[in-house]
């Protein structure tokens, strides 16, 4: 499957819904998501790459991260932080597999 199916309206719509519970702009999310901000208060791009992998399916996930960000997605800092344990695991071997 094409990696760009996703319009960018679907994007920030995906972005937004993962942080249906805050109060924030979906705008300041996909700034953070693109990497052009840091943080937004309590959220960094680690919480959102969290967020990201436990939320969404495989297919879903490689349209919403860009290739060139998918390491920082599946860093061990963001992995380790994933629950359930068995969420941990998979995303363990994904990135073995893709980076070895």
């Amino acid at each position: 499957m094409d990696p760009s199916w996703l319009m960018p309206e679907d994007v920030i719509d995906k972005l937004a819904a993962l942080y249906w519970d805050t109060d924030v702009e979906p705008e300041r999310l996909k700034q953070l998501h693109e990497g052009k901000i840091d943080r937004i208060r309590h959220i960094d791009r680690m919480n959102l790459f969290r967020r990201v992998l436990s939320s969404y399916d495989w297919y879903t996930i490689l349209a919403l991260v860009p290739r060139d960000r998918l390491g920082e997605a599946l860093s061990p800092a963001v992995i380790e932080r994933l629950y359930p344990p068995s969420l941990r695991e998979r995303y363990l071997y994904v990135r073995k597999v893709l980076f070895g």
